[in-house]
Parts: C-alpha cells; structure tokens; sequence
C-alpha cells in the first residue's frame, strides 16, 4: 500500500490568478492616472501675466468675438476685465507687470505722449487700461517698466521689447495703416 504524504499531494502553484492580475493593473491604472492628471494640471497653468503676454493672454482667455477692457487699480496689483454687457470680473491669475509702468502714445502729428491719467472706479485710480476688441484687435501703446520698454502693435503683431522710447515711437510711426493701401489690406 502506497501512502502519500500531504506534502506531494499539494502542488507549488507560484502564479498569479486572474483577479490578482485584474486587481494589479486597476492599481497600476488608477496610479497613472493620477500621475498624468497631475502633469496636465501643471501644463495648463496659465501663463503669468507680463507686458510681452498681455494681448495673447487675454484673447486667449477671453476669446476673439468680445470687446473687452483690463484695467489695474493699487499700482497694477489688483487687476479686472470689463465686459461689453457691462459686467466687471476680477482677474485672478499672476500678474506681473513691472514696477513704475509708464504708457504712451503717439498723436496723428507723430508726437510721443504719456498717458497719467485713466480715470477712477469706486474712488481707487486706474493705474493701467488696455483693450483689445472683437477680431483679435488690441489697443496699440507703448510701455516702459523697471524692466525695459515694449512696443505693443495693434492687431495681429506680436509684442516687440526695444531699447528706448525713440525705437518703439519709430516702430509705431512705421506701423501707421494708410487708406491708400486699403486694397492690399485684405
């Protein structure tokens, strides 16, 4: 008479069964899930507001199809957007737009001017205001922080940081529309 012992009836099964390799790959899952979310958060953080960022911001945040006007109050620290319906929204993303900013302009006769005053909202002065219009239109100027000096061009230019006042006023004079090319326009 053949007797086994409990030791060889048992076999040594060393693999996995299907519910542990389910139960693995939800966790490895559920791990690269909240990985990845993380990074997507990290890459869609808006940009920090800044002299050579304002008009792309803001359309982007804003869109194309609306006009809009931002304005600072306490020395650019506290920012809004002012909406065509005539809702007033803070803005709630960084916003750094140098220290001592100065705005200016250039008159129909290609004089430079500094604009000091933009008026007042609930007895704070507005320290800065900007529009950019519907069709992707913004407001030309030329500003001058602790940083340096930038040409803001209207419409579809892209911020310009030059060396002086003088450069961005020529840059300004250049960009002057004229009736006379109306046709080569569109």
């Amino acid at each position: 008479m053949l007797i086994l012992s409990s030791q060889s009836v048992v076999k040594s099964n060393k693999a996995f069964t299907l519910i542990e390799l389910i139960i693995v790959i939800m966790i490895i899952s559920l791990v690269g899930f909240l990985v990845f979310s993380e990074a997507v958060k990290e890459t869609k953080k808006p940009k920090k507001l800044g002299v050579l960022t304002l008009p792309s911001t803001l359309q982007q945040k804003f869109g194309l199809y609306q006009d809009i006007e931002f304005f600072c109050i306490n020395e650019n620290h506290n920012c809004f957007i002012a909406k065509n319906d005539g809702s007033i929204i803070s803005y709630k993303d960084s916003i750094d737009l140098g220290k001592n900013l100065e705005i200016y302009k250039v008159d129909k006769d290609n004089k430079l001017f500094q604009i000091d005053e933009f008026g007042r909202i609930k007895d704070n002065k507005i320290s800065f205001r900007y529009r950019i219009y519907s069709g992707g239109g913004v407001e030309q100027v030329i500003l001058s922080n602790n940083k340096g000096v930038y040409y803001i061009p209207s419409y579809f230019g892209e911020p310009i940081e030059v060396k002086d006042i003088e450069e961005a006023k020529e840059l300004w004079i250049q960009s002057k529309y004229d009736l006379k090319d109306s046709a080569n326009y569109y």
